[in-house]
């Protein structure tokens, strides 16, 4: 069912879109021309259009530009950065789970296509794809998607997850994600692996491209996204995922997904009274 857009909404805002079977994929729309995202990575597909400026940004290491008319595309975890253009810019970008594009795609459990592009120039889809969304119609949003994903993604299969090529680091990383990562000492985990600390660092620079303290902070960022979703209150998700203060929450959750707490719960808040 079309519904109309929220009015009056932030300039730059999240929104949850439900979609086929009961799924639920996100949208951010972006107007923020001195928005900068760190290095981070997101567990679902990112698929969106640059509708207004530039931006620039990296993936898997690699220097990428897009811009009005572009589609951008990348698969879960693929470490990015992005800074967009000075002047005016806007962006639509959905963050899909992989479970979702599993099934539309009939990928085998914990495998996805590999990317052929990760930035291609279709101003018609990039239009489409941006009115569907701001119009939360959730059919048509997934009809674009799947054919993003059938025309760049779907080539020879790979792993969804990251795989860091050491046992010992996968374990380490293992051990941030849980509950109580944040409060894990970079030392204790060298001593654990039975190596210096100057060495640990090395070693999981080298198998994460970034280091034990920058993952962890991205590790607990992903975790206080969940918990916004559930209904917790930002001061609450905060303390438990280990900032020092709500700021400090705010301003890292910002750099990771464009909008604050506040503003990304009001969203999906709207989008849930109207549901």
């Amino acid at each position: 069912m079309t519904r109309n857009p929220p009015s009056n909404p932030p300039a730059s805002h999240v929104i949850g879109l439900p979609m086929e079977g009961g799924a639920q994929i996100e949208a951010m729309f972006a107007a923020d021309p001195k928005a900068r995202f760190e290095l981070h990575w997101h567990a679902e597909w990112s698929m969106g259009a640059i509708l207004e400026g530039r931006c620039e940004f990296t993936c898997a290491g690699e220097r990428q530009v897009a811009q009005a008319g572009d589609i951008v595309l990348m698969a879960p975890f693929m470490l990015h950065t992005a800074g967009v253009s000075a002047q005016g810019f806007r962006m639509v970008m959905l963050y899909v789970p992989h479970a979702w594009a599993s099934r539309r795609l009939a990928w085998p459990p914990g495998l996805r296509g590999t990317l052929r592009q990760g930035v291609w120039r279709d101003e018609v889809m990039a239009g489409e794809l941006a009115s569907a969304a701001q119009a939360q119609d959730g059919a048509q949003v997934g009809r674009l998607l799947e054919e993003i994903l059938r025309a760049q993604a779907d080539g020879e299969l790979v792993p969804v997850e990251r795989h860091m090529g050491d046992a010992r680091v996968e374990a380490v990383c293992e051990a941030l994600a849980t509950e109580d990562a944040c409060r894990i000492d970079p030392a204790g985990l060298a001593q654990r692996l039975g190596v210096s600390r100057e060495h640990f660092h090395r070693l999981f620079r080298l198998a994460v491209g970034m280091t034990p303290a920058h993952y962890a902070r991205l590790a607990r960022i992903g975790r206080a996204r969940a918990l916004l979703r559930e209904g917790h209150a930002a001061a609450e998700v905060a303390a438990q995922c280990g900032f020092t203060d709500q700021a400090h929450f705010s301003r890292w959750f910002r750099r990771c997904f464009g909008v604050t707490p506040g503003n990304y719960m009001a969203g999906r808040e709207r989008t849930e009274r109207r549901a």
